[in-house]
């Protein structure tokens, strides 16, 4: 094109530094630190940065029930032993409650079945009741925290020496403890109704051991579990003083002795959070070790069941192939009696039906399927060190409500994202186009020949300015209104879809246009004999000026990817306004205090004042273009 050596040499630098954004990965980074420092505020710590946005796209959360959907704080309403129904009154740790029978309070200690009922709760349990300043707490799992305080209601405190212990496993489905006795030692064990009936061959009657009336017992367990308790079974057994290690065969021909059904009443916000996921195309899955009617009432009352949806039991579960899991996996919404191995098939057989699958967990066990979710929850209170390593985010609450909260931060995430990325790239595209066009140009304009609209320093200036003081204050943006009400993004679809090539291309277009007028404009002039240098000087000044000042207010437009400008409030992210001042001021400095210091580094001269008009003149079009375009998007939607 006629270019010399240094010619050639600036314009192929000036189109590399042009059409590269330097500060966009940076940007990018602090927009995922930002958030990140969001959701610890709403209590879920965030371990992996790409996790942040991956949370937005989340399409079934699997969650655990007690003290995640649940307060966890156990209360014993029901006891069922010797054939009668007792209820229990109180409520919380504290130790004073009445036993009533068929509507009359009872003196507890008169009824010996009640009394070994309690007893057996109170031993085979790990838990401790404590007192301070006369408030009550627990030491220890609430379901044990329980017993412990259904057996001082009764007034069963003492508890025998402890020998040996099988702790509880969720595959096992009891616990086992065996104590010293006085004539000889007592094996306790506590555990789900079925699994402890099976355990058993008799059972406690009015004092003495008679034959076990198993389908009895099982429709109790399944009456309380409708009432939305959790229950448990109690059993013992007496053994020789020579036994002090416990055996798989001893916990053979137990004794039954009752059961104790407790209330773990959902939380208010976690009722709440399953509505917003409802609304916003999310659905809410719960897996729990619970009896089935129990997972079940709790499930409608937290809203997440609905008509059609089907409960699925682990030994239901257990008796499936990973295809039939798979076919039926879509119209299950809870899960009860489940092991952790039967959590990850869950996870792997909703991640093969295409879902975004997010699951808690707090146990050793459940590792596999926090590792294969793609997003694993780990509990902050209850959650082993193993499980913590193995998620992506810790819940410092433990609460499911933080994780809605932690979906929309990512959701927002994912906003601010889209939102620097088309403010940064079309600062970009409109120098590159800038820089080449003038290339292309130059045989038929003798002004594109002579000099470049912008000099290399002029345009790595304005990519960092732009990229610091106006991108940035992108990233503090509040959130939109509806953000859980939309559905959730395909994580498949890419970020640059046809609006965002619509849309950078356009204002990349208008930056490159308004930039060649403005040279043209203020350049011509300056190439009668001999040539201007001055005025030439002013031109790319110009220029320079144009751009930044398109770039501040597109900022402005840029805050929403599809709402208005003139819908929202200039002062509702100071961060712009002092981004713009930022950048405004910078500019005038670059362009008026040289003169001053001797220095110019960025081969400005001062402009005319009267200049200025056109140059904002023709710097507005990089807003109303945008807001033309958003303007028929809008309409076509709501077409």
């Amino acid at each position: 094109f006629g270019y010399g050596f240094t010619r050639s040499f600036l314009a192929s630098v000036s189109l590399a530094v042009a059409a590269i954004p330097e500060g966009l990965p940076a940007v990018l980074t602090i927009t995922l630190a930002f958030g990140v420092a969001a959701m610890a505020r709403r209590n879920a710590l965030i371990k992996r940065l790409p996790a942040a946005e991956a949370l937005g796209c989340t399409t079934v959360i699997c969650s655990d029930k007690t003290g995640t959907l649940t307060k966890n704080q156990m209360t014993v309403l029901r006891v069922y032993c010797g054939g009668k129904d007792y209820r229990v009154g109180g409520v919380g740790y504290e130790p004073r409650g009445e036993f009533i029978l068929q509507d009359k309070a009872i003196n507890p200690a008169d009824d010996k079945d009640l009394i070994e009922a309690l007893r057996a709760g109170l031993m085979c349990n790990d838990a401790a009741l404590t007192e301070a300043e006369g408030e009550y707490n627990i030491a220890g799992d609430p379901t044990e925290g329980a017993l412990v305080v259904s057996a001082n209601k009764a007034g069963v405190t003492e508890k025998l020496p402890l020998l040996d212990e099988t702790p509880f496993a969720p595959e096992q489905q009891y616990m086992a403890t065996l104590h010293q006795g006085d004539e000889g030692n007592i094996i306790y064990v506590k555990g789900s109704p079925e699994r402890v009936s099976r355990m058993c061959h008799s059972q406690l009657l009015n004092g003495s051991i008679e034959q076990l009336m198993r389908e009895q017992i099982g429709e109790k367990a399944d009456e309380m579990a409708r009432d939305a308790l959790r229950v448990l079974g109690m059993a013992y057994k007496a053994v020789p003083k020579e036994k002090t290690l416990l055996t798989a065969e001893d916990l053979d021909g137990l004794v039954f002795l009752g059961l104790q059904g407790m209330i773990d009443p959902p939380r208010e916000e976690a009722i709440e959070a399953v509505g917003k996921c409802k609304r916003s195309g999310i659905r809410t899955v719960m897996i729990t070790g619970d009896h089935t009617q129990t997972a079940k009432a709790i499930a409608g009352q937290l809203g997440i069941s609905g008509g059609g949806d089907k409960v699925l039991s682990g030994e239901e579960l257990s008796g499936m192939s990973d295809e039939e899991l798979c076919e039926v996996v879509d119209g299950v919404s809870v899960y009860a009696r489940i092991a952790p191995e039967h959590k990850f098939r869950v996870v792997t057989q909703l991640q093969k039906k295409g879902h975004i699958v997010a699951v808690t967990g707090d146990g050793v066990n459940d590792a596999p399927a926090l590792k294969a979710a793609d997003i694993g929850i780990a509990m902050g209170i209850t959650g082993t060190e193993v499980s913590k390593e193995a998620s992506d985010m810790i819940l410092a609450d433990d609460n499911f409500a933080s994780i809605v909260s932690a979906v929309e931060e990512g959701r927002h995430i994912f906003e601010n994202i889209r939102k620097v990325i088309l403010y940064l790239l079309p600062t970009n595209g409109g120098q590159a186009l800038l820089v080449l066009g003038a290339v292309l140009l130059s045989p038929f304009i003798p002004l594109f020949a002579h000099r470049l609209p912008v000099e290399p320093i002029q345009i790595l200036w304005i990519n960092l300015i732009i990229a610091v003081a106006c991108s940035l204050p992108l990233v503090n943006e509040p959130k939109e209104e509806g953000l859980l009400e939309r559905p959730p993004r395909d994580p498949k679809e890419p970020i640059a879809n046809r609006l965002f090539m619509l849309r950078v291309g356009l204002v990349s277009v208008v930056i490159a246009v308004v930039g060649f007028i403005v040279y043209y404009y203020f350049g011509s002039p300056a190439l009668s004999s001999p040539v201007d240098e001055l005025r030439l000087t002013q031109a790319q000044t110009a220029v320079f000026s144009t751009v930044i000042m398109a770039q501040v207010f597109y900022l402005f437009t840029a805050r929403s990817i599809m709402k208005s400008v003139f819908t929202f409030s200039p002062f509702s992210n100071k961060w712009v306004l002092m981004g713009v001042a930022v950048t405004i001021g910078t500019l005038l400095m670059i362009i008026y205090l040289p003169p001053f210091i001797g220095i110019n580094p960025f081969r400005t001269a001062p402009l005319p004042a009267d200049w200025w008009i056109t140059i904002i003149l023709l710097a507005l079009p990089g807003l109303f273009v945008i807001e033309l375009e958003k303007l028929v998007k809008r309409r076509l939607g709501k077409g």
